[in-house]
């Protein structure tokens, strides 16, 4: 016992190298079976929902609940309007909208059931909740089954002043899964549960008021488990399951993939949820396998470099703030909010290291070469994981002429991941053992 004990510390020391200097804990507040979370425009108010039926709007600086929104069934997700004077909370079978300040309910919103051959009964939870960037529209996406005992999904969408039904889309073939308005201009995305004739999982994106389909992008094999805007409307984050890559970056402006972030130690086993800091940076909230243990931590992803580094432990739906000029982020994960204070992990360039890094040969049988530029007599960290997540490898070597060598002749062969940890940062590269 005391020597897995001993394994799992060591492993821990691996991978959390900086954990402690990176991340500053505000403060914690217990919120039983919380859902969703959301910060307040002006960085002041953390809007936390839960499935005890209660919106706590908790002052930031002095964590202190200094409001609550109760609404009548179960609270499944929220969202805040850009302006922070309105919030919608979704429940299983209603839409509650509260006046953030006052604490009135400006609406209840029943979700359309139809009827005759049409008319189905609501029996998943609600997906998802937004509010257009403007305050016009408010929508949700649900599912149903109808009474021929065929699944469908429905996204509604109303007038925020009037309450008045203005899309009543159902599907019948694919399952919606997500929803969210564009958070600079008229438009949505749609995101499906299961892949379309193509195998590929379609994300669409309509535009509002004429409702009509402007582009599909066709994404994950498997599925698509939610996405986020980036702040300026000009990147969209989609997460799910994939064969190699779990996180891909959309293009809104030229309506193409951007980029995929490949499927490595920080996306093994699952994505939580993602939020854009800015166009080149996003927090993933991510679950890896290792070793059988369930590992969950908060990431700071440079898009540019692919560059990542832990910045918390734990998992869990996430939002980014501003408060007194200090960058935060909160978190929300069964029981609790956290508040983190992102400073110091921002004081950290992640582009400092301008290393160039190579790894030849790919596929490799022998001995596999990694080139380090303007790195040289240094040592490093490494391990080897393989594709069920377990560490096959684990090393420190010393990096002469810029070359590390790594011999891989006693490892089997089939595909493989290697993670370097240079100055703290964990760097990753797939390749091929053959």
């Amino acid at each position: 016992m005391k020597k897995y004990f001993v394994l799992i510390v060591l492993l821990l020391a691996f991978y959390l190298p900086s954990q402690a200097e990176l991340s500053d804990t505000i403060w914690t507040h217990l919120v039983p079976n919380v859902t969703s979370v959301k910060f307040s425009p002006d960085g002041k108010y953390i809007y936390a929902g839960s499935k005890s039926n209660i919106v706590s709007k908790i002052d930031v600086a002095s964590n202190q609940i200094i409001k609550e929104y109760t609404v009548p069934r179960t609270l499944v997700s929220m969202d805040l309007s850009q302006d922070g004077k309105i919030v919608a909370v979704a429940c299983d079978t209603t839409l509650e909208v509260f006046d953030t300040e006052t604490g009135e309910k400006l609406h209840t919103l029943f979700y359309p059931l139809n009827t005759g051959s049409n008319r189905y009964r609501i029996t998943q939870e609600t997906k998802s909740v937004s509010i257009s960037y403007d305050n016009t529209f408010i929508g949700v996406v649900f599912n149903g089954g109808a009474m021929d005992n065929k699944a469908q999904s429905t996204i509604a969408i109303w007038e925020l002043q009037t309450g008045k039904l203005a899309l009543n889309s159902i599907e019948r073939n694919l399952s919606y899964q997500y929803f969210v308005f564009s958070p600079t201009e008229n438009k949505y995305a749609v995101g499906f549960a299961k892949p379309n004739q193509n195998n590929k999982v379609p994300i669409n994106l309509y535009e509002v008021g004429t409702w009509k389909l402007l582009n599909q992008f066709e994404g994950h094999n498997f599925s698509m488990d939610g996405f986020k805007f980036s702040k300026d409307g000009n990147l969209l984050a989609s997460w799910g399951t994939s064969d190699t890559n779990i996180i891909k970056i959309w293009d809104m402006n030229n309506k193409t993939l951007k980029q995929n972030l490949i499927s490595d130690k920080y996306l093994t086993y699952g994505v939580w949820d993602v939020c854009f800091l800015n166009d080149s940076t996003l927090i993933s909230s991510s679950e890896i396998l290792l070793n059988s243990q369930l590992i969950r931590e908060f990431i700071l992803i440079d898009l540019n470099k692919q560059t990542k580094i832990i910045i918390a432990d734990g998992v869990g739906y996430i939002d980014l703030g501003i408060f007194n000029n200090r960058n935060l982020f909160v978190t929300a994960n069964y029981t609790r909010v956290s508040l983190f204070n992102l400073e110091k992990t921002l004081d950290i360039n992640l582009n400092e290291n301008n290393t160039n890094i190579t790894l030849y040969p790919n596929p490799v049988t022998k001995e596999l070469n990694i080139s380090l530029e303007n790195i040289t007599n240094t040592l490093v960290n490494y391990n080897i994981i393989n594709n069920t997540g377990q560490i096959v490898q684990n090393n420190t070597s010393v990096i002469q002429n810029n070359i590390l060598k790594i011999n891989i002749s006693n490892i089997s062969n089939g595909y493989y991941i290697l993670n370097l940890n240079l100055n703290n940062t964990i760097k990753s590269f797939n390749f091929i053992i053959q």
